[in-house]
């Protein structure tokens, strides 16, 4: 029997979403074995349920935190595993077992504004209120309690040592199955994409960090013939039904095909990456880029701004100026004009950035995993 390690989060999220895409493949990595000489004690969560917003909170900052404690009091875990830095408060006092806190970004406990040749782009919410002000000091305080935090991209690692330096620190990325999107080996059949147009994926939500409103800026500076003949597929969960219709308003005033797919499950996504001719990526700040990894482990094409942490997964050819218009114009133009060259209907999927992505298989992310929690231990020694 190897060390047990008892998984913590808060609300249990769909893998729809970023930070409950993360914490299923940490399990799938240590249920499938991978994780060498460690094995799931129980996890930790609560359903997402619509309990009204001070019986939310009521069990965000009480009953979930005395839940944790008293299921670590009674299991007696070799490790606490918490898998997102937005549940650090979780982090039991006086426990005996060490503390690993998985962080994906510093957005919300570090705000700032980035100063963009886009313009200014808010990273985190600066004014967040008095209640949402109290809970990130709570964060800030169980983030501290950690015995090591765990961070997904060197980028995010460089935040937190310069925000909390005393914490110690591992970089393990998040991991993809590589496998499953190759489409040398499990090929989708091909969604409704017409073969007459060039097909540009974007994933995310709506949020001004993400930049669709640059690609919408991007593709209407292109001749009319060209940008006729480019269709936008936007995917994500829409997180600002204001912002949405500010977005579709948008690209209805600049003549932009826009094709608004909303949430799709994942066999809908993983088809639209091995058939698009590629993923635009230009967002402002990332915690890891998990879309860029994904799309490369499907053979897609992908193009991301020269800024963290989505530049440390791609070649250089994929990486361009941030936010240079004229860059990202011609790179566009480029794509559109290899797909109209190309002699047959379907994209020959991008081998060497499938080979870019599979640094990111669970086999060989579960390798730091194993060796995250072993430097755990020896801390708490």
């Amino acid at each position: 029997m190897g060390n047990r390690v008892l998984l913590v989060r808060g609300g249990e999220l769909p893998i729809t979403s970023g930070f409950g895409r993360a914490h299923n493949a940490t399990v799938q990595r240590l249920e499938s074995g991978l994780v060498s000489g460690w094995e799931i004690l129980q996890e930790v969560n609560h359903v997402m349920d619509d309990v009204g917003a001070l019986k939310r909170l009521r069990r965000r900052w009480f009953t979930h935190p005395r839940n944790v404690k008293n299921t670590a009091r009674h299991t007696n875990p070799d490790l606490i595993h918490i898998t997102d830095q937005e549940q650090a408060h979780l982090a039991p006092k006086n426990i005996s077992c060490p503390i690993v806190i998985t962080v994906h970004d510093l957005f919300l406990l570090d705000p700032k504004i980035m100063q963009t040749d886009w313009g200014p782009i808010e990273i985190g919410n600066r004014n967040s209120g008095i209640v949402r002000s109290m809970d990130i000091s709570r964060l800030k305080r169980g983030l501290n309690r950690a015995d090591l935090a765990i961070c997904i991209s060197k980028e995010t690692a460089k935040h937190l040592a310069q925000l909390m330096p005393k914490i110690p620190i591992q970089i393990v990325p998040n991991s993809v199955d590589v496998e499953a999107r190759d489409p040398r080996l499990n090929l989708r059949e091909r969604p409704e994409l017409d073969y007459d147009s060039t097909h540009l994926l974007v994933v995310g939500s709506e949020d001004r960090r993400k930049a669709l409103g640059f690609v919408f800026d991007v593709i209407s500076e292109l001749d009319p013939e060209t940008r006729q003949n480019i269709v936008v597929h936007k995917v994500g969960a829409e997180s600002d039904p204001q912002a949405e219709l500010r977005l579709k308003e948008k690209a209805e005033k600049l003549r932009i095909r826009l094709k608004w797919h909303g949430k799709v499950d994942e066999e809908k996504l993983i088809a639209l990456e091995q058939h698009v001719d590629a993923l635009l990526f230009p967002s402002a700040a990332e915690g890891f880029g998990l879309p860029v990894v994904e799309a490369m482990a499907s053979g897609c094409p992908v193009l991301v701004n020269d800024l963290g942490a989505q530049n440390e997964h791609p070649p250089a050819s994929c990486i361009l100026p941030a936010f240079d218009i004229s860059s990202w114009k011609n790179a566009i133009m480029k794509i559109n004009n290899e797909r109209i060259s190309q002699s047959s209907d379907h994209r020959s999927p991008r081998e060497d950035l499938i080979l870019a992505a599979s640094v990111y298989s669970a086999k060989q992310v579960s390798n730091l995993h194993s060796q995250a929690y072993s430097k755990a231990l020896e801390l708490k020694k």
